[in-house]
């Protein structure tokens, strides 16, 4: 009998594989094919190059290669690599945009009020400051 680390267990769309419907999971998804409906993960959603998601993900962090189509809401961070492409309503705390991503997508971030770091508010943005050639 062998023993499973289900910690590192991954569920994977296969490139040339497609899939319609609604998925929820503890561990981390990846789609390399083509993926339509509903995502809800407490893992991380990677987008390979080849992979495409027309659709609503919810989930701890997502990296996006591929292309996405819909609604994300990303309790961590939200990654998008110059190859990635992202259409639709976006909600995270951290996000990271590559040079040579395409991201066309209403985006708001949310505030992380478990951080016990207190803000640092910026009251005087017309001080004068060094200018160096």
């Amino acid at each position: 009998m062998k023993n499973y680390d289900l910690s590192a267990s991954c569920n994977t769309v296969e490139k040339n594989t497609s899939f319609i419907g609604n998925f929820n999971s503890e561990s981390d998804f990846r789609i390399d094919g083509s993926f339509e409906g509903n995502i809800e993960t407490k893992g991380k959603v990677v987008i390979g190059k080849n992979g495409n998601i027309d659709g609503t993900i919810v989930c701890t962090s997502a990296d996006i290669e591929g292309k996405f189509k819909g609604t994300i809401h990303v309790d961590d961070l939200l990654s998008i690599r110059s190859s990635g492409e992202v259409h639709g309503d976006i909600v995270m705390s951290k996000l990271i945009v590559e040079s040579g991503a395409i991201f066309n997508a209403k985006s708001s971030m949310k505030n992380d009020t478990s951080s016990s770091a207190p803000l640092k508010k910026i009251t005087n943005f017309n001080n004068p400051r060094e200018k160096t050639a």
